[in-house]
């Protein structure tokens, strides 16, 4: 006789992959918000990131929104 699967067990590699997409989406998250402030500064909804960080702190942004697109690189790079 066959045992029917129910899909309650999950395979170590299934749980593995989940981990790896939350830390992807995680990056998504953390980059999003930069991407969005440049057509809103645009549209002129939100202050230019100039004028919130200067030249010298536009490293900030920038290095908040790399580090985003990493993080979302290795969570789904098994996809």
């Amino acid at each position: 006789m066959r045992s029917v699967d129910t899909g309650k067990h999950q395979s170590p590699s299934d749980i593995s992959l989940r981990r790896w997409q939350t830390i992807g989406w995680a990056g998504v998250l953390l980059a999003v918000p930069f991407f969005l402030w440049l057509p809103l500064t645009w549209l002129g909804l939100a202050p230019s990131m100039i004028e919130v960080f200067g030249i010298v702190g536009l490293r900030i942004p920038a290095g908040v929104t790399i580090a985003g697109l990493l993080l979302a690189a290795v969570g789904f790079h098994k996809l």
